[in-house]
């Protein structure tokens, strides 16, 4: 600034010289900041005063002191005619001094063609020192100015090209800081925005727009879909709201643009304003497709009159997504009798190639009416939803069982639901109606309420015209056994035999898991047998129970043969999960004999023990004092070098021999494999067991 250069010159001279060169630093300051012969004539008036007042004061004997006050001085007058010149002339005299190397002047960016660019163009461009510019033409001054926006917009964009948004904008507020941020073509608006949209400079997008209003230059619509799609996409809605407020009705009616709008207001929780932009919004010819926005902002501002309206219009043209929207708006106000009579209304408006009705739109008014306390509504909607060839899903059944279940512990509730839906199956199809009773009652079994299932099994089974299947009885049967009554599950068998259906493996495995709580190995047996009567393959699931049933009851003999017969029998190779039942039921009644004849069987059918099957065996060798089996269990353990069982069951197995004495061999050998499978030692030779030993201080 010409302050700053003033109090420069002031100072480095007065410095050198006290007196002649103050007043002649002044006089530089003078031909620095003057511009005009008016103010000239002022300065050389002040000048003038200043220099007798210095002579004066200079020659007194407080010279030194007063020399520094007159820099200040000189400083301070110089600041004030910089201010009040710089109000004026500035600008261009910064353009003049800047461009001087480009063109003979430089006149201020114009905004328009209009009267802005003559003014600019009839005030006098002066260059460096002050001196008027002679010869420029306003005709010239314009292609200067013109190559010089050139210039500038390639290199911003160039800048923003390569990705380097910090310098375009940089460069960008050092025009704007040298009042030449105006000129520029939209195409550098549009770079600059997006640029600042992926670099999340949000306040830069604002700027920029706000510029382009001040600046006269209205968007393209093409500016406005890219800004809002890419804003909306980063999910920037206040940002696109903000946009919104600066150019308002400016604003082009297309859809892409106000349908960003108007989501942006709905995210952000203004349905209001949404509301005021759907009418430019419509106005954008779109499609019936595109009036989802509509429905968005009536269910976000309770609107059901509007929603209503808004339905009738497009009428058959409507999507399940809008209906939907429609009946959360009617329940949303506690109206689920509005929403349904429009689900009655939306099924006349269907056509064979477009349904418009789908199970969304009845679970809405089903959570509607559960809301609304009214079981016995859902139960109506839930019968209406099968008539109408509408499947339920998990979503049906679950807003029933908390309407009618769990908001309902006397059970009230549940009971009238199922009094309806066996009263009103005889008025449904049979093969629409099984499905939905069948899947509430595993509903009921998974809320555990066994009984109403039970209830509503017992009116299926008296009705006329359905009748459970053998997925029902399984469900039942199922969740009987874990109950542990296994005289209700026997009752359901033979309902299911008397209704001609035959017991498959998954339920006579369930019976025979519930014959084993019971401890009950006749019934089993016969259970078993009749299985096998009807042709049915046992899975090794039913093996698994068998062995355990025998086991509970100390039958091992009779599982060790039906286990060693089990694969020529049934063309199915048993596992070591098998042979490890039979293993564990022995050892529980401390038969150590037949778990290890069970273990000769598995190995003697090519059956690999694991860690399991080694890990129950051994201590039932060690308990029986079969030393020899135990080591050969070791060995197998540790085979791999590296042990299956845990090591504190090799320490102990290795304590238990050295404790009987006389078995100093094996408890060599023991100790070998201990080692091979790097497992510490910690028993003594000697006998007794001894601590382990303490870790080493560093």
């Amino acid at each position: 600034p010409a302050s700053d250069q003033a109090f420069s010159v002031v100072r480095d001279s007065s410095r050198r010289s006290p007196r002649s060169s103050c007043l002649r630093s002044f006089s530089e300051v003078h031909n620095t900041t003057a511009t005009s012969e008016a103010e000239m004539a002022l300065l050389d008036s002040s000048i003038d005063a200043f220099r007798s007042v210095a002579s004066v004061v200079l020659d007194s004997p407080a010279g030194p002191f007063a020399q520094e006050l007159f820099i200040l001085a000189a400083f301070g007058t110089s600041y004030l005619f910089w201010r009040q010149l710089s109000r004026r002339s500035r600008s261009a005299a910064r353009r003049a001094a800047k461009t001087a190397d480009i063109a003979g002047a430089f006149c201020a960016p114009r905004k328009s063609e209009g009267s802005c660019v003559e003014r600019r163009a009839a005030r006098p461009s002066f260059g460096g020192g002050g001196r008027r510019l002679g010869g420029a033409t306003p005709a010239l001054s314009r292609a200067a100015d013109s190559a010089q926006v050139q210039a500038l917009e390639k290199r911003m964009l160039r800048h923003l090209d390569l990705r380097e948004f910090t310098r375009a904008l940089n460069l960008y507020r050092s025009l704007e800081r040298d009042g030449r941020d105006f000129g520029f073509s939209e195409e550098v608006y549009s770079s600059f925005v997006q640029s600042a949209v992926r670099v999340g400079k949000i306040d830069v997008v604002e700027r920029m727009v706000r510029a382009m209003k001040q600046q006269g230059i209205n968007p393209s619509t093409r500016f406005w879909q890219t800004t809002m799609k890419m804003l909306s996409s980063r999910k920037h809605f206040s940002a696109c709201l903000s946009l919104h407020t600066v150019f308002a009705r400016q604003i082009p009616a297309d859809k892409v643009i106000y349908s960003c709008l108007i989501n942006a207001a709905l995210e952000v929780g203004d349905p209001d304003r949404a509301m005021t932009m759907l009418q430019r919004y419509g106005s954008a010819a779109i499609d019936p497709e595109d009036y989802i926005l509509f429905f968005r902002t009536h269910v976000a501002r309770n609107d059901v009159d509007s929603a209503e309206a808004t339905f009738e219009k497009l009428g058959a043209s409507a999507s399940p997504l809008m209906l939907n929207l429609l009946l959360l708006t009617c329940v949303n106000t506690k109206q689920p009798q509005r929403g349904l009579a429009w689900l009655r209304k939306a099924h006349g408006l269907e056509r064979p190639e477009a349904k418009l009705v789908d199970a969304v739109s009845y679970n809405t008014v089903i959570k509607g009416f559960a809301q609304a306390g009214l079981p016995q509504s859902c139960a109506d909607c839930a019968k209406e939803m099968v008539a109408q060839g509408i499947e339920p899903d998990d979503i049906t059944f679950c807003t029933l069982l908390d309407a009618c279940i769990v908001d309902d512990p006397r059970g009230d509730a549940a009971a009238s639901i199922v009094d309806l839906l066996a009263r009103r199956s005889q008025s449904m199809d049979c093969a629409s109606s099984t499905p939905f009773i069948k899947s509430f009652i595993k509903g009921l079994l998974r809320a555990d309420c066994v009984d109403k299932a039970l209830e509503l099994y017992s009116k299926m089974k008296a009705s006329d015209r359905e009748r459970p299947d053998i997925i029902t009885y399984s469900m039942l049967i199922k969740t009987l056994i874990d109950r542990h009554d296994l005289e209700r599950a026997l009752q359901l068998l033979e309902d299911m035999k008397a209704a001609g259906h035959q017991p498959d493996d998954v339920i006579i495995t369930h019976l025979l898991e519930g014959c084993r709580h019971a401890g009950n190995l006749e019934l089993g047996k016969k259970l078993f047998a009749e299985l096998l009567s009807h042709g049915v393959k046992p899975s090794e699931y039913t093996l698994a129970t068998m062995l355990k049933l025998h086991g509970r009851c100390g039958a091992h003999r009779e599982a060790h043969d039906l286990l060693a017969g089990w694969q020529k029998a049934h063309k199915t190779k048993p596992t070591v999960i098998h042979y490890t039942c039979l293993m564990s039921g022995a050892m529980r009644t401390k038969n150590y004999e037949m778990a290890w004849e069970a273990y000769e069987l598995m190995c003697a059918n090519g059956v690999k023990p694991d860690g399991t099957t080694l890990s129950t065996l051994l201590p039932g060798m060690l308990a029986a004092q079969k030393w020899d089996c135990a080591l050969e269990i070791v060995r197998v353990a540790t085979a791999s070098g590296k042990t299956m069982v845990p090591p504190e069951m090799l320490n102990n197995a290795l304590s238990q021999i050295q404790a009987v004495g006389g078995q100093q061999r094996l408890a060599d050998e023991l100790r070998g494999l201990m080692t091979s499978a790097g497992v510490s030692s910690f028993a003594s030779r000697s006998g007794g067991h001894r601590r382990p030993p303490a870790p080493r201080s560093a």
